[in-house]
């Protein structure tokens, strides 16, 4: 059952193909398998079979243009509203995230005994230093400034 299937679907995938235009050949061999092939074993007595290549697809109907040109405007304005929705809320994240690394820089540098990320022990100058240095990339980045 296996091998019929296997065979079938070898035949179709063969007769589906574009090189299915060229010849295909089938025979039995020494095994009493049948074996298709575009070419022919030199001893065996191989018959060809008839293949046609396929039909060309038919070409899609042609809508209008007036019908084509309203709904792709129609999109486009779906699209644009979208990308202003997306860019105000972009914006708006944009602000906070300025507004909080403003704070941040503040903080750091206001206060002169700050504590490290994850730990109880205070930051020396030099980790200090960093922190501020940090919290100004931050504010360049998100300010823009």
């Amino acid at each position: 059952m296996m091998k019929s299937t296997l065979v079938w679907t070898f035949l179709l995938v063969l007769l589906a193909s574009s090189a299915a235009s060229a010849e295909v050949y089938v025979w039995k061999d020494e095994a009493g398998k049948t074996v298709y092939s575009d070419q022919p074993p030199p001893s065996a007595n191989a018959r060809r079979m008839n293949t046609r290549p396929p039909s060309p697809a038919s070409a899609p109907a042609k809508e209008s243009k007036k019908a084509m040109g309203k709904d792709a405007s129609g999109e486009n304005a779906k699209i644009a509203a979208e990308n202003a929705k997306v860019a105000e809320a972009n914006a708006k994240i944009r602000e906070q995230n300025c507004q909080n690394a403003r704070n941040q820089l503040a903080t750091v540098q206001t206060n002169s005994r700050i504590r490290m990320p994850g730990s109880n022990a205070l930051a020396t100058d030099a980790q200090r230093n960093e922190l501020i240095a940090q919290a100004q990339a931050n504010v360049q980045i998100w300010c823009g400034k």
